[in-house]
Parts: C-alpha cells; sequence; structure tokens
C-alpha cells in the first residue's frame, strides 16, 4: 500500500472514530433527559450543546494539551481552561437567547447557567482521559521500541569477535606450515574459514543450537593448539543432550578467549587449560580452569577478571535471572563458572540437526 493510501485510510479512520465518540455523546445526554418521552426531540436537544462542546473537546485536544500540559506549561493550561470554561458559559447565554424557552427545549438540562457548564466539563473531561491514555500508550511503546533498540545495539557492540592477535597467530602458523609443505595446512585453514564464517553470518541469529556453539570452541581450541604445541595440558569435557538446546551465539568464546589471551600466552613454562560443560536437563553448567601467570594476578583482579564486566553485560541483557556467574583466582588458577537454563530447540531444528 502506498504512503497516499495510507494516509487516506488513517484520516478515514480517525474520521470514524470522531463520529462515533459523538454520536455516542448525543445518545448519553438524549438517555439523561429520558428516552420515555419524545425521543426525536431529546437527541435535537442534546445536538444543540455540540458546537459548545467542539470548543472544549478540540481546544483541549488540539492546542491546550500539545503545547502546554505535554509540556509542562501548567498554569497556562489551567488558565486556557478557564477561558473555555467562559467561552461556553457565554455560548449557553447567547444560545438561550436565542431559543423559545417556553417551549420547554432545555428542560432537565439546565436550572442555572454554572448547571449548563457542567455537560460541556463532562465531556471535555472524558476526552481528555482518553488523549491521555493514548499518549500515556504511545510513550510506553516508543519507551519500549527504544530500550529494544537499545538493547539490540548494546548487543551488537557486546557481540564478541576474534581478537586480532588469535588471527595472526593462525596466519602465521598457516605461513609457517605452508613454508614445511605441511599437511597440516588445510586442515588450519578449513577450521579458520569455519570460525569466519560463523562469526559473520550465523552469530546474526539470536539464538543458536548448542552443538554449533560448541562445534565453535572446539575449532578454537584446534587452532590455538597449534601455536602452543606440547605446552599447553588441554582436557575438554562435554557431557549431556547438548543437541536438545539453544543459546545465543558466541556467549561462550569470550571465556574461552581470555583463557588464552590473558592466561596461557603470558607463560613461558607449561600451561593448562579444563574446560567442562555438562547439561542436566535444562541447565547447562559450564565451568573453565587455566594456569595464570604470577604476574598476571594484579592485571586480571583490576580488570574485572580478564574481561569480564561485557560478558556478565551480556548475560543480564539476555538471560536476566537465568543465569549465574562467578570467577574467582586460586593460587595460580582462574576458575569461572557459569550456570544457564537454556531453551529448547524448535522442532523443526531439531529434526534438522538429527538428519545432519
Amino acid at each position: 500500500m502506498d504512503p497516499k493510501q495510507l494516509n487516506l485510510t488513517k484520516l478515514f479512520k480517525n474520521i470514524l472514530i470522531h463520529l462515533i465518540f459523538w454520536v455516542l455523546v448525543v445518545t448519553y445526554f438524549a438517555w439523561g433527559f429520558g428516552f420515555h418521552n419524545d425521543v426525536k426531540k431529546h437527541f435535537i436537544n442534546s445536538m444543540y450543546f455540540l458546537p459548545g462542546h467542539f470548543i472544549m473537546v478540540y481546544s483541549l485536544l488540539y492546542f491546550l494539551v500539545p503545547k502546554y500540559l505535554l509540556k509542562g506549561k501548567y498554569l497556562r493550561f489551567f488558565i486556557g481552561i478557564a477561558f473555555l470554561v467562559i467561552l461556553c458559559l457565554v455560548y449557553t447565554i447567547i444560545f438561550q437567547q436565542t431559543v423559545n424557552i417556553n417551549q420547554g427545549i432545555f428542560k432537565g438540562m439546565f436550572l442555572t447557567i454554572g448547571k449548563n457548564v457542567l455537560p460541556f466539563l463532562h465531556i471535555g473531561a472524558i476526552a481528555l482521559s482518553i488523549k491521555l491514555v493514548q499518549y500515556w500508550f504511545s510513550q510506553k511503546s516508543q519507551m519500549v521500541e527504544a530500550e529494544k533498540q537499545k538493547t539490540t545495539a548494546e548487543l551488537e557492540l557486546l557481540r564478541t569477535q576474534l581478537h586480532p592477535h588469535f588471527l595472526f597467530n593462525t596466519l602465521n602458523n598457516i605461513y609457517s606450515h605452508t613454508l614445511e609443505l605441511s599437511a597440516k595446512t588445510p586442515d588450519i585453514v578449513l577450521k579458520l574459514k569455519g570460525l569466519l564464517q560463523f562469526m559473520i553470518y550465523e552469530s546474526q541469529a539470536a539464538k543458536i543450537p548448542l552443538s554449533k556453539e560448541i562445534e565453535l570452541l572446539q575449532n578454537y581450541i584446534a587452532l590455538e593448539q597449534l601455536r602452543y604445541g606440547e605446552r599447553l595440558e588441554l582436557t575438554v569435557s562435554i557431557t549431556g543432550d547438548i543437541d536438545r538446546y539453544q543459546i545465543a551465539p558466541l556467549l561462550l568464546l569470550p571465556f574461552l578467549e581470555n583463557a588464552f589471551k590473558h592466561g596461557t600466552s603470558k607463560q613461558a613454562d607449561r600451561c593448562f587449560i579444563d574446560f567442562n560443560l555438562a547439561m542436566d536437563g535444562s541447565l547447562m553448567r559450564f565451568k573453565l580452569v587455566n594456569s595464570i601467570d604470577q604476574n598476571e594476578k594484579g592485571q586480571i583482579a583490576k580488570f574485572g577478571g580478564m574481561g569480564m564486566q561485557n560478558v556478565k553485560r551480556k548475560l543480564e541483557l539476555l538471560y536476566k535471572e537465568k543465569c549465574q556467574l562467578q570467577s574467582l583466582i586460586l593460587n595460580e588458577v582462574f576458575i569461572v563458572k557459569l550456570e544457564l537454563s537454556l531453551e529448547e530447540l524448535a522442532v523443526t531444528d531439531l529434526k534438522n540437526i538429527i538428519i545432519s
């Protein structure tokens, strides 16, 4: 639908809403006279008041509320209300003078001029209430959308990317193996390609199968092992039904990346990493233990434990109360523990994994 047609549809909808509102107003006051008498006359009597209602309602909705009330200029708003009341009084007086009162046209609706203003205030208050409720819902919707956009932008900012040092080291490994005409070269290139492909394409999804996240971690570990060789003592334990659940992409990689970046890479002698992931129903228990250099302790503590602040923020945004994260330095070891309640994969995704 083109914009012009959309605008016409919106205009028609607004006109229809206003017509329904005024029909209800007229019916409301006609009912106040009592339908047991002349119904037609009561509807006509109610319609005589419409110009005054128009003055009150549309002055409120399209002038006083947006120009003063919503901008916090309350004194001017109440002065405007007082001015509208005077206009309605004047309208009532003029109208009474032009109508043959003896015919009983206003019977039951005005005993005094002051009482005649009450219907205008009554309808004005109803219209004002509708406008303020509509404004509140609109503001709330905008706030929710703004918060959603902020969260999305923040998650994009926090989305972990492979550290440049890892890419450079991997490329150096590929280069050295190429010079040696090593049979490992194609495997290294394939794993690096898989990592980059995952980061560029698959990581854009809100959730991915846990098995894919683990595959990413295993490829990352395999590439880092080439750099460390026998100097790295690595233990990997993965248990439980990892094919059944889904997780936010790149959620676990920062822990592993930091273990290599701030832990093992700083040690000249032998180093170790103990990687443990276990599924207990929908509860994922993740534990990562790595050796650290004695000189790194102060730096790790100072920066909140290997860049943990970004990971914590990401967990807060995505999982809130469904996660529990702990990190501590014990002697020459850094320990990360994460308990996370995961959602099950959709049936179609689960079938695709089983088939593949």
